[in-house]
């Protein structure tokens, strides 16, 4: 077992000061660990401190393991995604450290560290209590497909609002790919509009889930507001059906509900190789 981890500048002292750099050593829960969220796989824990981090970890289970022979993690995706699009002039959290054990090629853990802003709230919640939310959101992004950002997850919980910076921004985008700017109509576009259209469906006391594409198409460059709806309409029908099958067949695939993550086991200390970020 190997351990690779790509470090921002002057990252490595503060990081090492919380713990060393050991990717399972970075997965283990502790009394200054707060779990925000977890999947059958992977989990962002928050730890406290003067100075909190993010911590998103992955261990993927035995049957997703060969996928990731020799293939960038997750969570190196987001980075270097967070990377190109901060190159675009779009807000993102600053990354500072991605960590990786692999055996002979094969992921075996991830983490991708980052600053937390404890003020800021994902956009979802936000709209819930305030849909006048969707206003700004619509605008940043409006500005981040002309920009050539292609999100891949684009729900209104998977971006930021409030805190330490004035302006929505992505919380992460792993899926993200990147075209080249201008307002074009492709269909990745078109493939984001449709997911933040199917988050602004479940939002309450919002009515009209396609109703952020009036400040969305104001803008020159695309078509009118009937067109984009119907352009739109296919890609939001498509991610609520899946929704609904997954709904349908929780019960059969998740009887006692979606199991939690299991940390990396703590062993003896992995080789370790440091990368520029």
């Amino acid at each position: 077992m190997r351990d690779v981890w790509w470090l921002a500048d002057g990252a490595r002292a503060a990081l090492e000061a919380r713990a060393p750099l050991d990717v399972a050593a970075w997965m283990q829960p502790g009394d200054d660990r707060e779990v925000l969220s977890t999947d059958r796989q992977s989990a962002a824990v928050v730890w406290k401190g003067d100075a909190p981090l993010l911590v998103k970890w992955r261990a993927p289970i035995a049957g997703r393991r060969r996928r990731t022979w020799f293939r960038p993690s997750r969570e190196r995706n987001e980075a270097r995604a967070m990377q190109r699009a901060a190159a675009l002039g779009i807000p993102v959290p600053s990354v500072l450290a991605v960590g990786e054990r692999r055996a002979f090629g094969v992921l075996v853990g991830a983490v991708l560290v980052r600053p937390f802003d404890a003020e800021a709230r994902p956009a979802g919640r936000a709209a819930r209590e305030d849909p006048s939310v969707l206003i700004p959101l619509a605008l940043a992004l409006r500005s981040w497909h002309d920009a050539g950002l292609r999100h891949g997850d684009c729900y209104p919980k998977n971006i930021l609002v409030g805190g330490a910076v004035d302006v929505p921004r992505p919380i992460g985008c792993p899926m993200a790919s990147f075209v080249s700017p201008g307002p074009h109509l492709d269909r990745e576009r078109l493939k984001d509009l449709g997911q933040f259209t199917a988050g602004c469906a479940a939002l309450e006391p919002w009515s009209d889930p396609f109703g952020f594409l009036t400040t969305y198409a104001d803008a020159p460059g695309l078509p009118e507001y009937e067109d984009l709806v119907a352009q739109v309409t296919p890609f939001y029908e498509r991610v609520m059906e899946r929704k609904a099958l997954r709904e349908r067949t929780r019960p059969q695939r998740e009887p006692d509900g979606p199991p939690m993550p299991a940390p990396l086991a703590m062993g003896p200390k992995p080789s370790v190789r440091v990368r520029a970020l």
